[in-house]
């Protein structure tokens, strides 16, 4: 298997077939759902108290750019830029933006100069969401890792689903056309965040992350994968409980619950999120699915990525102002 036999050696890329025959330890832990739907009802008992502040400096003749905060678990406020058709009559389409591990969200005006709102995230440890959570980068990915209840990723994941809250008390929003995107880190939160929330009707996942824990942290030595190599080095004796916490984080655990139209975009030399370990995500996705494969490309810099993602996006949305979305 080219992209796995190596190892943490030098990374060969991988081929269709490597993919293929990749399997995962991940095995779905018995109280999965209800966990879930636990955590779900503890975030719809905190009042949203979404907060709309207009920023004129950043909008422009096309598009309202505002920062917008609401509640989230744990009682911390979480912010986002949110972005308005400045033309058209409502309600519009809508896309929730889910962030990456290390970068920062940045402003999408595109989408509102074509009649469409665009959310993006920045949840908690990012800039303006971080003042009560910060653990760094690295630091997220084992913070609070010896319980599943503890862990950082239950409050990041709980920020995702309350962004959809977010869009659907919004009067300019159309509930029934909210689509979701990102990569690395947000590719991964697409794929969760749409097991969580049937509002979402499709979304595209690029080079996804938080996929085959087990293996990502063994297949290659660069991070953020490598944290957990390097908090099982430290902390032998907690080995078996981090893979516990993680098998309730792990997003191809998640996948079978979507049942909207989704895609998987890998890059087939990726040194960060291993190929085989994308493929798994897609593998399982009990809904339309569509796999985008990029050859000679490494994480996140497939040249004709951003340009799929956006036609896709937009065929969607146009699909739905024909035929109406049902799910």
């Amino acid at each position: 298997m080219a992209g796995t036999m190596l190892g943490k050696k030098d990374l060969i890329m991988a081929t269709k077939e490597d993919l293929e025959r990749f399997e995962t330890q991940v095995a779905r832990p018995a109280d999965f759902e209800e966990f879930w739907q636990d955590v779900l009802a503890q975030v719809s008992r905190i009042p949203l108290e979404p907060k709309i502040s207009p920023d004129p400096l950043r909008s422009n003749d096309d598009v309202l750019v505002s920062l917008a905060t609401f509640q989230s678990l744990d009682g911390l406020e979480v912010a986002t830029w949110y972005c308005v058709p400045a033309k058209g009559e409502g309600p519009f389409p809508a896309i929730i933006h889910l962030p990456g591990y290390k970068g920062e969200p940045s402003i999408r005006r595109d989408w509102g100069a074509k009649g469409v709102v665009h959310l993006m995230v920045s949840v908690r440890g990012k800039l303006r969401s971080n003042s009560q959570f910060n653990p760094g980068y690295p630091g997220l990915l084992t913070r609070g890792i010896e319980n599943r209840d503890t862990y950082g990723y239950r409050g990041v994941i709980a920020d995702c689903v309350r962004g959809v809250d977010l869009l659907l008390s919004r009067p300019e929003v159309d509930s029934q056309r909210i689509y979701a995107c990102g990569s690395s880190q947000g590719g991964g939160l697409t794929l969760i965040t749409s097991a969580l929330r049937s509002e979402i009707k499709g979304g595209v996942s690029g080079y996804p992350f938080l996929c085959c824990f087990p293996e990502s942290m063994k297949m290659l030595r660069s991070y953020p994968y490598d944290e957990l190599s390097c908090y099982a080095r430290a902390y032998p004796d907690r080995v078996t409980q981090m893979m516990e916490t993680l098998s309730y984080y792990d997003a191809v655990n998640f996948v079978g619950l979507i049942k909207c139209p989704m895609v998987v975009g890998i890059a087939m030399d990726d040194e960060v999120c291993p190929p085989e370990t994308s493929y798994a995500a897609y593998r399982g996705l009990g809904g339309p699915k569509e796999l985008w494969l990029f050859p000679d490309s490494g994480h996140g810099n497939a040249h004709d990525y951003p340009a799929k993602e956006t036609q896709w996006l937009e065929g969607q949305i146009s699909t739905s102002l024909t035929q109406g979305v049902s799910r």
